[in-house]
């Protein structure tokens, strides 16, 4: 916790900080791809799979591949950016495409 003598804060809380904001990003992230899947099952509108498919790469995945290389296999934290980065890259393109792509009925 934090010193009271000085307000710094430890390294064990500031992980354990990192760890509840990456499951909350990854339970969000795999809620919004939930719904984004429903609708996209619903409506079976291929622009919507697309859409589906971003949000799972943009919000859930950058939060486990965080989980998993950063907590669990000891990644340095830039290599870890830098493979999240490339997943919401993805997602976001997806997302862009599916938005764009038009609807065909």
């Amino acid at each position: 916790m934090a010193d009271p003598a000085t307000g710094a804060v430890d390294i064990e809380t500031v992980r354990l900080l990192r760890r509840a904001s990456e499951a909350l990003i990854v339970v969000l992230g795999l809620a919004i791809s939930y719904v984004a899947y429903r609708a996209y099952r619903r409506h079976r509108s291929r622009p919507m799979l697309f859409v589906a498919a971003g949000f799972v790469l943009t919000l859930f995945v950058p939060g486990v591949l965080a989980g998993v290389l950063f907590f669990l296999l000891d990644v340095p934290a830039p290599v870890v950016n830098g493979v999240n980065q490339i997943s919401e890259i993805a997602g976001l393109g997806l997302i862009l495409y599916g938005l764009w792509t038009p609807r065909r009925e």
